[in-house]
């Protein structure tokens, strides 16, 4: 293929609406107005959306399952979390990597 051929971004995108598709179907996500979200994608940058790091792990896995299936990788090295939570009204953020290892998602 040249550069600029069409069809590689189309290409992209559709595998991506898989990965999109089968993260919707978990169970999981915030509600906001009378929609549940788990995931925002634009581009290739994805958010996963979690009540708590453990729905936030299972979407990750759901997510890492369907790429491998479609013979793509996640770059590890461009992967960040963060976790935003309240406590005593104030938000304390953590800001850090997901390493994968033996299918386990794990904190750097």
């Amino acid at each position: 293929m040249k550069q600029g051929d069409p069809l590689p971004p189309i290409l992209f995108n559709l595998a991506l609406q898989k990965v999109i598709q089968s993260i919707k179907m978990v169970p999981s996500g915030i509600k906001i107005g009378k929609e549940q979200m788990n995931i925002l994608a634009y581009g290739d940058d994805i958010a996963l959306i979690g009540k708590n790091e453990r729905e936030i792990r299972k979407l990750f896995v759901e997510m890492e399952n369907t790429v491998r299936k479609l013979r793509q990788k996640i770059n590890h090295e461009k992967t960040k979390y963060m976790i935003v939570e309240r406590k005593n009204s104030l938000k304390e953020n953590k800001i850090g990597h997901w390493k994968i290892k033996n299918y386990k998602l794990e904190r750097v």
